[in-house]
């Protein structure tokens, strides 16, 4: 028996095959009495080019120890199924059992997302306090009780917005380092 390295894409719409597949490839291997070496769901990425007019895919891995017969059996399913829109199947000289270096990235990448997500979600409340605190200050300010800012509220209101300042210029400077990284991605790609 020889080691295969099992590459597949799902079609985007239904990427919630793509666990299903893997279940069915891991059947045909088993049954032929072969063994499983590592099997991953990576999930939607990114394409380099546009496959049947899809720019995203689900991406299903497997490495695996079979026969000839179980591979060629893969390889007319892959054929004969609509959801996969694109394969490779190759020799491997050994078994590979850790995670592959694509699941570690796409799960990099997600970490990344949650991060800058989360920190804009930190950001938009922390504006959003700020525009209700002034908004108290200014009817306490124009009702005919209102006493001045001591200088310690009117200090901390200048560190405020100091810190939103700062803030909005770093958002700023994210959002061009991202944009800088896309253009590079793309420029890659082509």
């Amino acid at each position: 028996m020889k080691h295969y390295e099992i590459v597949f894409l799902v079609h985007p719409d239904q990427s919630d095959q793509t666990s299903s597949t893997i279940s069915k490839l891991e059947k045909i291997v088993n049954d032929s009495g072969g063994h499983i070496h590592r099997s991953e769901n990576i999930g939607n990425r990114k394409l380099a080019y546009p496959i049947q007019d899809q720019f995203k895919a689900s991406y299903g891995l497997l490495n695996v120890e079979c026969n000839q017969e179980s591979i060629e059996e893969i390889k007319n399913s892959f054929r004969f199924n609509d959801l996969i829109i694109r394969h490779l199947v190759i020799n491997s000289n050994k078994a590979h059992t850790e995670n592959s270096a694509l699941l570690l990235q796409t799960k990099e990448d997600n970490e990344k997302d949650n991060y800058h997500q989360a920190r804009d979600d930190v950001v938009r409340s922390e504006e959003e306090q700020a525009r209700k605190a002034k908004k108290i200050d200014s009817s306490l300010s124009s009702s005919s009780n209102s006493k001045s800012l001591t200088s310690e509220e009117s200090v901390k209101k200048e560190e405020d917005s100091k810190l939103e300042d700062k803030e909005d210029k770093e958002d700023k400077e994210d959002k061009e380092d991202k944009e800088d990284k896309e253009d590079k991605e793309d420029k890659e790609e082509v």
